[in-house]
């Protein structure tokens, strides 16, 4: 399973730091924060007990390999993070295999224009992802490509996906699919787009590329376990959304998620608008709360961000995330002689990032910065669904701990609104 070191933050001086009966001091209040969240009648922990959905999307999977060299995601926020990071995490990142993930997740101009380019469309799968199937970035890029495929004299049926809300009076999608022929696989009502990697939004295009979704949906139901657990020793999805909670009420809103794995940068990404879009709200008193998401890498970042998160203002989580075990760990050949590479002698590059992400959690707690480290014996399916649910627990106790709707975005729907407005010249 995953763990989480929390060490760091008792060791820094008080004012900064957290004590070690953190969570003991806050036992009392996760049975009574888990039956707020249970009222709110979200379905992120809920929905992946359903495996015919996954039998239903390997199925599909199944019967269409080898018909595409290209998938194509149109969708924006939840929509395109989830697949993204599931692509970045478990597809070679110099992988020249077929068939390619693309996430068309902007909708800039000069963008669509190459992504025109490069697609054959005889070979070409688009997935249409949209749960309100009328967001309109999404509905664009529907419109261009089935102009496009018309044009070509292709069906539909053949190369369109929709991925959307099962409701017709909800969903535009829904009504075009079904008089068009179209596959669709539903995007549950009670799941919002930044929880709904564990829906067929990530699953899907994640199984046409080979990825195994039924290890990341055991990944997440093990996590969902813990995060039901009123156990608060076990829980770790409470323990995280009290350290983000004590670091808040310590002046300290920014939560830095800094994976040392490349293949997790994206991770950090995917949290960035789950943990933003949730938590930067307005409260009943009318003051706002939220905090602030920012990604890094490490040892990337070591070289740009560390000394801000070392030296400069003290209002900073930073959270890493180490991988203990990689598939491959290739010796550093010191070839060279000399005082400045000899203490590599016999060492891999995995003892070289590990002994990095180590220093720097070191010297950060030497400044009194407050950090933990979350650790995963491997990157898999499995282990990131768990990375995952860990994050969409905290977040979601994090919102009951601040009195907020956690699953609302109505400072998102406003800017809907007005650009509908701007278009439309009202």
């Amino acid at each position: 399973m995953l763990k989480i070191n929390f060490d760091s933050l008792y060791e820094i001086d008080s004012e900064h730091g957290l004590p070690v009966s953190i969570f003991a001091d806050h036992a009392d209040y996760l049975a009574p924060t888990l039956e707020k969240i249970e009222a709110r009648g979200q379905g992120f922990y809920k929905v992946i007990d359903d495996e015919s959905v996954i039998d239903e999307i390997e199925t599909y999977a199944e019967s269409v390999k080898g018909w595409y060299d290209d998938i194509v995601v149109c969708g924006v926020g939840g929509s395109a993070l989830g697949p993204i990071c599931l692509r970045d995490s478990f597809v070679g990142t110099f992988d020249k295999g077929k068939p390619k993930l693309h996430v068309l997740e902007n909708i800039d101009p000069d963008f669509m224009s190459e992504a025109v380019e490069t697609f054959n469309l005889e070979r070409t799968l688009f997935l249409i992802i949209s749960k309100s199937g009328g967001t309109p970035e999404t509905v664009a890029q529907f419109m261009f490509f089935k102009d496009l495929t018309e044009k070509a004299g292709l069906e539909l049926k053949s190369h369109f996906v929709f991925i959307t809300d099962p409701s017709h009076d909800v969903s535009l999608l829904r009504s075009i699919g079904e008089d068009a022929g179209v596959k669709m696989f539903d995007i549950p009502s009670s799941v919002g787009g930044r929880f709904s990697v564990q829906t067929a939004v990530g699953y899907v295009p994640a199984a046409l590329i080979g990825i195994d979704i039924k290890a990341l949906n055991k990944g997440l139901k093990d996590m969902r376990d813990l995060f039901l657990s009123t156990n608060v020793d076990q829980n770790s999805p409470f323990q995280l959304a009290c350290v983000q909670t004590g670091a808040y009420l310590k002046e300290k809103p920014m939560s830095i998620i800094m994976p040392y794995h490349t293949k997790l940068r994206q991770f950090g990404l995917w949290c960035v608008q789950l943990i933003a879009e949730s938590t930067g709200k307005f409260r009943e008193d009318g003051s706002n709360v939220g905090i602030t998401p920012i990604p890094a890498l490490g040892v990337t970042d070591q070289h740009s961000q560390v000394q801000l998160f070392a030296e400069g203002p003290n209002d900073k989580l930073i959270i890493f995330i180490n991988v203990e075990n990689s598939s491959t760990n290739p010796a550093i050949p010191v070839n060279i002689n000399h005082k400045k590479t000899n203490f590599l002698t016999g060492k891999t590059f995995k003892d070289l990032l590990h002994a990095e992400q180590q220093a720097t959690a070191g010297a950060l707690t030497e400044n009194d910065r407050p950090n933990i480290t979350i650790s995963i014996p491997e990157l898999t399916p499995y282990y990131l669904g768990q990375l995952f649910m860990l994050f969409e627990g905290a977040t979601a106790f994090w919102g009951e701990f601040f009195e907020i709707n956690a699953f609302n975005q109505p400072g998102v729907e406003r800017g809907k609104v007005l650009t509908r407005g701007i278009l439309s010249d009202k």
